[in-house]
This record gives C-alpha cells, structure tokens and sequence, in this order.
C-alpha cells in the first residue's frame, strides 16, 4: 500500500494506545549481537511467524529481517546498523509479511550497548503490534512525530536523528501511562 509521492502509507496509529494496553501485543527481545542471533519471546515468533522454541534459542538476524516488507526492509536495517555501530536506541515503524500474505504495522524499539572497547556486544528491545485499535489523542502527535522522523534521516544528521527518537519515545511513554491501570499511577 503506497502514500502520497510512492512512499509506503503510514502505519496505523490509532492502535498504538490499544496495542500498549493489549496484553499480547507488546513483544521482547534480546540481541547477541557478536553471534547475530535474537532471541524473543512466544508474541515476537507469532508476529514474524517463526518457531517459538528456536526463537527462545536464538534465530539468526536474516531470519527476522526476511518478514519485514521489502518496501521497509533496507531502511530499518539501516537505522539498526546504525544503532548497534553507535551504541544508542533507535523507534522504528514498519510493516511484517506474514506467510498468508498479511500485513501488520508493528512499532520497534530498541537500543544497543557497546563494550568498553567501542564494540557492539547486545541490544534489547519490544516490538509492538499497531494493527487495528481505538485512536487515542496522543497518536496524531505520533504520527507527526513519525513523519519528523523520516524528514529527518533525509538529512542525516545525528542529533536530530537523537532528538526525533526521543520525542517518539516520551509520546510512547505518555500513551502507555495514559492507559495504565490507575492502580500504576499512583
């Protein structure tokens, strides 16, 4: 599905509120990145439709690269490299294929650790799945936050690129409070 100017049209974000609340829509992961394997959890197999007991093990990276639309898969590889060579965290949207051919909007985010010697050791992170759901008032500023953040890796500068990451995340964070339990507000 295509947008304005042949670009991918955006994801879904009315579903992120709903997604955070959603008990199975929020997955985890953890990146071994010296040996390129990822291991996550049972919601991350089902969204990328791998085998739950190798992705408890460790799933080569190519593996879960294979699932995200082609139209997505050279830019997310990209800001992952980037994450894991600089040592930092990185909000990304895309879409995954599943074996039916169904897309899902999913919302990536992660952030990577070097070793003392500058090296790229681990990363860990939470997948979330967009699709569906009821909008929230914060989403439009996420969607704006989204497009922020594209304009931005045009231009290629790092401290925007900081800054963009860092306004989706507090917007993230700001949604995912909003509809937590009021039990875990106080």
């Amino acid at each position: 599905m295509r947008g304005r100017g042949g670009r991918p049209a955006e994801p879904p974000l009315g579903g992120l509120a709903a997604a955070c609340a959603a008990q199975d829509a929020v997955a985890t992961w953890q990146w071994d990145i010296e040996r390129d394997l990822l291991r996550g959890d049972d919601r991350l197999a089902a969204l990328y439709g791998l085998d739950p007991a190798c992705l408890r093990t460790g799933t080569p990276v190519p593996l879960l690269l294979d699932r995200i639309h082609p139209d997505d898969r050279g830019g997310v590889r990209a800001r992952i490299r980037q994450a894991a060579a600089e040592g930092g965290s990185y909000v990304l949207p895309y879409r995954l294929l599943s074996r039916d051919g169904t897309i899902r909007w999913v919302l990536s985010c992660g952030r990577c650790t070097l070793d003392a010697s500058g090296r790229p050791i681990k990363g860990r992170g939470v997948v979330i799945d967009l699709t569906g759901g009821q909008a929230h008032p914060l989403e439009r500023a996420a969607e704006h936050g989204i497009a922020v953040r594209r304009a931005v890796d045009d231009w290629h500068d790092p401290f925007l690129h900081r800054l963009a990451d860092m306004l989706l995340l507090e917007i993230g964070r700001s949604l995912a409070a909003d509809q937590a339990p009021s039990a875990w507000k106080n």
